[in-house]
């Protein structure tokens, strides 16, 4: 039904050229202001768009007096055509109202999940061109026609995949050609193409179009393919290999299984030991090395001894009548996630978890030697704690994969991993989910609402702030619930809620003084700071910053030291006590930096350029500007982008100056919708 555009109806296409039709003839549009307005109502139909956007996207710089009057007028046209049910008054401005017989955009919402191949192809047959290609684009509509964009890119993936599946592998490969084309770091395109050419007897040509996926992939961002697609070029380079199995002992046998099902990548030599629980397990490596099954690859940055399978073990392992159970896997795992938490002790504190442990370890020899720098340690076995989380979702272990999730996160949040903290939580959220770990599922939304929090998602923070506080409530787990609470406080003292946020905080920090946690309590009374300083309450601000800093001090803890100068910095500032503010910056930067923190840095230099003008001030903003976008804070790439601006114009330099302005509104626009939006 939502198809079928209903007789002697209205329809408006923005799939394409914005086109807007009565009975299936073109209603004619004057104006290349009206028709902006009506696509901008268009991208947010069924949302109010406020009068204020509505001229930024019309008149992105120097708006006429008359602004809100010529707003007022398209409207006013618009809803002679469209009828006035269709475009009404919602202060602070105006929703369209289409469904989705009326409105391109809406069908497609319908269908963009589909997994039925005729609701593929009328999903995607609505597109006929870019977004709204016959206009002028506004920064502004940017977001949203990025969404679209990648909605339209997944679905059509979607097809590939299920012609491939379906015996019509050669009817996917025009698009996957057009995919790769327009997105070459689009991975899943690239191994959706190599398999369809391989399904259609082009090995030669699958061989090729790898070589060009790994190409971009390594230029573009310094990766090599990911395991499905190296997997998907083994097969090809030994489709004509024969498969019987080479002949060996139970322990060598069992050893290359288990590398081969593990599926890590290049592996340190304690792997071999685990594998086996023994340390005596030089002989039996040299056996598959001299066998040529396997390579020893050098030493990695640590010192380490590599390992990795040959092209035809890694593909035969697998077959040897040999069983490998769960408990050796699950043994390298534990290895795994032993030296994950040592590193993680030696990074800044970690206080938002669940105050306990519950997978099991395997001591690895050397330990402490291996992660003694714990940034490198991280570093240099990032793919292969990114794969350990993978396996252990297949496996079903969620106490492996949530606890791999959590002890990675304070090296991700130190180096704005964003991705890798994503990756791992989604895993781990969606095995303990399957498995009813509930432990599991309140620590990895635990995690998740912070990386939201730190992307400006304010929505789908308190979401998961708000689920996690439900899970450990229902656990009694004190410690989780309190870092759950803090999460909702940062939320609600960002919206601008500081009655709910000092609520937060205060139930969070007694919780906190209850299980002892006294990193917990510095955090708490540092967050404290920030809601007096709000609510221009500096002396209630300082003495909250009194109780924390001590506490922090006492337990050498530099990382929630820098934060707490830094509010401490300030508080000054609001007094108006620049030389003082400064001396607290410097110091806080002073400390991020030391620790390795680049978002910490990030606020300290754009606060410091405050102090500052000219120079100074544009090359500490344009530093903090770079940390920012890295990772995905767009609150202060905003505020940075403004006041670089700012600073550009007052030099003369105008044009420099204007451009940066306008990314400022343009982020402001995005993040004035998350926090505008219900909690």
């Amino acid at each position: 039904m939502g198809g079928v555009l209903m007789p002697a109806g209205l329809e408006l296409r923005i799939l394409g050229p914005l086109e807007l039709l009565r009975d299936g003839a073109p209603v004619p549009l004057a104006g290349v202001k009206p028709r902006q307005l009506l696509a901008t109502l268009a991208l947010r139909n069924q949302r109010t768009v406020a009068v204020d956007h509505l001229i930024e996207v019309l008149w992105p710089q120097d708006p006429p007096r008359s602004a809100v009057a010529n707003v007022h007028t398209y409207v006013h046209a618009l809803r002679t055509l469209l009828g006035a049910a269709r475009l009404r008054r919602q202060p602070p401005g105006y929703r369209l109202l289409l469904g989705p017989a009326e409105l391109d955009l809406a069908r497609f919402d319908e269908h963009d999940q589909a997994t039925d191949p005729a609701r593929l192809d009328a999903a995607l047959a609505l597109w006929r061109g870019d977004p709204i290609e016959n206009l002028p684009h506004s920064p502004l509509w940017r977001p949203e026609v990025e969404r679209l964009v990648e909605r339209r890119r997944l679905l059509r993936e979607q097809r590939a995949r299920v012609r491939i599946e379906s015996g019509d592998a050669a009817g996917a490969v025009a698009d996957l050609r057009a995919l790769v084309a327009e997105d070459p770091l689009r991975e899943e395109a690239w191994r959706l193409l190599v398999s369809a050419l391989e399904a259609t007897g082009r090995r030669a040509e699958a061989l090729s179009t790898y070589s060009s996926a790994r190409r971009f992939l390594v230029e573009g961002l310094g990766v090599e393919p990911s395991e499905p697609l190296r997997r998907l070029h083994r097969s090809l380079l030994t489709q004509d290999e024969p498969a019987a199995p080479p002949r060996l002992d139970g322990d060598a046998a069992t050893m290359l299984r288990g590398f081969a099902l593990l599926g890590l990548g290049p592996a340190p030599d304690w792997v071999a030991s685990a594998l086996l629980d023994r340390d005596d397990v030089q002989t039996v490596l040299d056996s598959l090395v001299l066998g040529r099954l396997v390579r020893r690859v050098g030493r990695d940055e640590l010192g380490q001894p590599r390992f990795r399978l040959s092209v035809a073990a890694s593909l035969l392992a697998p077959e040897l009548p040999d069983p490998v159970d769960e408990a050796m896997l699950c043994r390298v795992l534990g290895g795994y996630l032993d030296l994950a938490g040592r590193a993680a002790r030696g990074l800044p504190a970690q206080i938002f978890g669940p105050g306990l442990s519950v997978a099991a370890r395997w001591p690895v020899p050397a330990a402490a030697e291996l992660t003694k720098d714990p940034v490198a340690w991280f570093t240099v076995e990032r793919q292969a704690l990114l794969a350990a989380v993978e396996l252990a979702a297949r496996l079903g272990r969620s106490e492996l994969a949530w606890e791999f999730a959590y002890t990675m996160l304070p090296w991700c949040d130190l180096g704005g991993h964003s991705a890798e903290w994503e990756q791992t939580h989604r895993t781990a959220l969606g095995t303990c989910r399957r498995t009813g770990d509930l432990l599991g599922e309140a620590v990895s939304l635990r995690g998740l609402g912070q990386l939201h929090l730190y992307r400006d998602h304010y929505g789908a923070a308190a979401e998961a702030f708000s689920r996690a506080r439900l899970a450990y409530a229902r656990l009694g787990n004190t410690y989780g619930e309190a870092g759950a609470l803090a999460g909702l406080g940062s939320v609600h003292r960002i919206r601008g809620d500081h009655d709910a946020a000092y609520d937060c905080y205060q139930q969070a920090l007694a919780y906190y003084l209850t299980v002892g946690d006294q990193h917990g309590q510095a955090y708490v009374h540092g967050a404290l700071a920030l809601v007096w300083l709000a609510r221009n309450n500096p002396a209630e601000a300082l003495r909250a910053l009194n109780a924390g800093l001590p506490l922090a001090t006492e337990l050498d803890d530099q990382h929630r030291v820098a934060h707490l100068l830094h509010r401490l910095g300030l508080i000054r500032m609001s007094l108006d006590e620049a030389v003082a503010a400064r001396g607290c910056f410097t110091a806080a930067l002073d400390r991020f930096t030391a620790i390795g923190d680049a978002h910490g840095q990030a606020y300290c230099l754009s606060d410091l350029a405050e102090l500052e003008q000219g120079v100074a001030a544009i090359t500490r903003l344009s530093r903090a500007l770079e940390i920012f976008e890295q990772i995905g804070d767009r609150r202060g790439q905003e505020q940075t982008a403004r006041r670089l601006g700012e600073l550009h114009r007052d030099a003369g330099r105008e044009r420099l100056g204007d451009a940066y302005l306008a990314e400022a509104r343009r982020l402001r626009s995005t993040v004035q919708d998350e926090l505008t939006r219900p909690t």
